[in-house]
């Protein structure tokens, strides 16, 4: 029999629509004072709190900001859900006075009539760009683009707006923005909803590093500036870039063509025109970028200085070389690409079978190409990085095994590695994003075809992944800060682990984890998502869970199950789950085990449902893994009606259709309430219509 559970819905009750079973709140002045958690409180009277009864509500005033970025106040209502129980072993018995809120209470927030004692901060936004550092400008508008998640999503947006920053050091030019933008790439086929800005680079220094960064204006606590509020710059974690402004072209750009039919090293040309060298190609890389060099130093009179040149290479098979003693890139990535980027597929790049190490420069773009590994345990790309302060760059490139052997080492130490709109090609997956050791690679993928690996930092719309696993700092990689992967597609038949795994500390930067499918099929049995979960005591905090369809198996959340006691919290919204666990001082058999009781109270969720409940129960209360109570909006046991189950609920086969059809059951959204107005397949909010999970559109 199925069962739906939800805020002001008792238990065995289908409301007409399940989204909108909602009751006449009434005020709650016997809520004396918020406890320094900010989750808990004191009530007078709390035997009149009853979970599934009328809402208590306290108005909350706390700041925030509007969508220009001027300070603002916000009104918030927060519930009073439920009284609190007392822990193990004395689950069964309830706290005379003390009850839980549906959501948290910073310390800067103002209630009418209560004595405010949190200490919690506001949650900070997460953020990526998707721009690549490095950028060489060449025009005098140039478009920012930001992606950005926030606990506090409201109006179909995560943030109320985005001041985006471009300085030289003594002039800037700012624009912000409230509307957002979508981006859709090829390679993945999915869209990537974010903030962007077009800039007048026209106005700062010409032939300069330019400083670009961003102000984030929450709807909800304080702003977050990219420079001063995020890491360091380099960084594989969110930072501010330095693009090269060169919008007057004046820096100069010498190409060089290499044809390995045609090409002479000895008669070769490098020229400002593309087409007059193009009559005169190099047969080799090495050559053509040694030739560069030196037309660099004579021509625009930067010595030893590769950067800015742009290598065309015929459509055919080149071997690379080592072409790091060539000459550095100081300011700017060297560029290899295909001559023609229709040829994308024909134009082949390989490691000619031979390992080089330390061959290319610190910063070194390929484009439009295929990068093909030719077999064996051979070093590929490899500029001795030992810090992020390196960076290798592939933009619309295949990338392919040749149904070769895998081996780790292949793209070696690069530093920070940034893939965008890359694909994998018939050859199959070198998993050229996978870790060696504890060298210095730090992946961030936008809008590939399956091509993040073991060290990726962060991935936004990328398809056909099959798995993730943050990871705490190891040798020459830093820790993975802030991590955003939104609108990808994680998918596995097979593997023995979570597909996504977090076992590590996540602190006020926290964790996005916006927009997602994740598909498990076949004999991969593990949990979809593992959170900070089985025997992990980690402490969490500032975890985004937002518009995310987890489907085939459980979703781990946030246990504490062993003996040891820590704070953990999130931000669930609008996620569809096939299961999901939370356990905690019952199951532990720990009656200090209380640090996660607001995600099993949960504190700052609403509008979640699940498939089949959790793995020992579709009840709620002290032992059930469900928590102690639904959020507003839960529904546990519902059908979501999807074009095509291929998961473990399903064929079992893979690759399925998670969107739902008309007459889904599944919570629907709102303006008012969703946290973005598009998904990742590009399909737009219709109010009243979409629903909550990873797909908000009916089929």
């Amino acid at each position: 029999m199925q069962m739906l559970i939800g805020v002001g819905v008792k238990l065995g009750q289908f409301p007409t629509d399940v989204s909108l079973a909602v009751q006449t709140p009434i005020l709650a002045p016997q809520v004396s004072e918020v406890k320094q958690d900010g989750w808990q409180a004191v009530h007078t009277d709390a035997a009149t709190v009853d979970a599934f009864g009328p809402d208590q509500v306290l108005t909350v005033q706390r700041p925030g900001f509007d969508v220009t970025g001027a300070p603002n106040v916000v009104n918030d209502q927060i519930s009073v859900s439920s009284r609190l129980r007392n822990p193990f072993p004395n689950q069964d018995s309830l706290a005379d006075a003390d009850v839980a809120l549906s959501n948290f209470v910073y310390a800067g927030d103002v209630i009418a009539g209560a004595t405010n004692n949190s200490t919690r901060l506001y949650p900070k936004p997460i953020a990526m760009w998707l721009n690549h550092d490095r950028e060489h400008i060449k025009t005098e508008i140039h478009v920012l683009r930001l992606a950005v998640s926030h606990a506090y999503a409201r109006n179909s947006q995560p943030v109320a707006a985005v001041k985006f920053i471009a300085s030289d050091g003594i002039s800037e030019v700012t624009q912000t923005v409230s509307d957002m933008d979508t981006a859709h790439y090829d390679a993945s086929g999915l869209t990537v909803p974010h903030f962007s800005a077009n800039l007048n680079f026209s106005t700062l220094k010409d032939k300069e590093l330019v400083t670009v960064d961003a102000v984030i204006y929450p709807w909800v606590g304080e702003p977050f500036t990219i420079s001063t509020d995020a890491d360091p710059y380099p960084s594989p974690n969110l930072t501010t870039l330095r693009l090269w402004n060169d919008f007057t072209e004046s820096y100069g750009t010498g190409y060089v063509y290499v044809n390995v039919d045609t090409g002479d090293d000895a008669s070769g040309v490098v020229s400002v025109l593309a087409t007059e060298a193009a009559l005169s190609p190099f047969a080799t890389i090495p050559s053509a970028v040694t030739a560069l060099k030196a037309f660099n130093g004579t021509q625009f009179g930067r010595n030893n200085d590769v950067g800015g040149g742009i290598v065309r290479l015929a459509e055919g098979t080149h071997v690379h070389g080592s072409i790091k003693a060539q000459g550095e890139s100081p300011h700017v990535p060297l560029v290899i690409e295909a001559a023609d980027p229709a040829t994308q597929a024909t134009t082949v790049l390989t490691d000619g079978g031979s390992s080089i190490f330390n061959g290319i420069p610190a910063f070194l773009k390929l484009r439009h190409l295929t990068l093909r590994k030719t077999g064996g345990s051979v070093v590929f790309l490899d500029s001795g990085a030992t810090s992020a302060e390196n960076l290798l760059i592939t933009e619309n490139c295949i990338w392919d095994a040749n149904a070769t052997s895998y081996y780790g080492a292949w793209v070696y130490r690069v530093g920070r590695f940034t893939q965008i709109n890359c694909e994998i090609g018939g050859g199959g997956d070198p998993k050229q994003g996978n870790s060696f050791s504890t060298e210095a690679i730090m992946v961030t993928a936008i809008g590939c075809q399956s091509c993040a690996g073991t060290i990726t930092y962060h991935a936004v719309g990328c398809s056909d992944l099959p798995e993730f696993t943050l990871r705490e700092a190891l040798g020459a990689r830093p820790a993975m800060t802030g991590v955003f992967l939104g609108w990808n597609t994680f998918t596995n038949g097979s593997t023995s682990n979570p597909i996504i795994s977090v076992s590590a500390p996540l602190g006020p930067r926290g964790f996005a984890f916006v927009g997602n499918i994740v598909e498990s099929w076949g004999a991969a049995t593990n949990a979809g998502l593992r959170l900070n979960a089985d025997s992990d005591v980690s402490i969490t905090q500032n975890v985004v869970l937002q518009h995310n369809t987890i489907v085939g198996e459980r979703a781990n959340l946030l246990y504490l199950d062993g003996t040891e006691n820590v704070e953990k919290s999130a931000y669930v919204n609008f996620n569809l789950f096939s299961r999901f666990n939370i356990k905690g001082d019952v199951f532990a058999g720990q009656g200090l085990n209380v640090g996660n009781w607001p995600v099993r109270y949960k504190v700052g969720w609403s509008d979640n449902a699940s498939t089949d409940g959790s793995n020992n129960s579709s009840t709620y209360g002290p032992a059930s893994w469900l928590g102690e109570l639904p959020s507003r909006g839960e529904l546990v046991g519902i059908d979501p009606m999807w074009a095509n189950d291929a998961s473990h609920s399903g064929s079992g086969t893979g690759a399925g259709n998670y969107t739902p059809t008309n007459g889904s059951l599944l919570p629907v959204l709102t303006e008012e309430m969703a946290a973005y107005s598009f998904d990742l397949f590009g399909n737009a909010l219709t109010s009243g219509h979409s629903r909550i999970g990873a797909v908000m559109q009916a089929v």
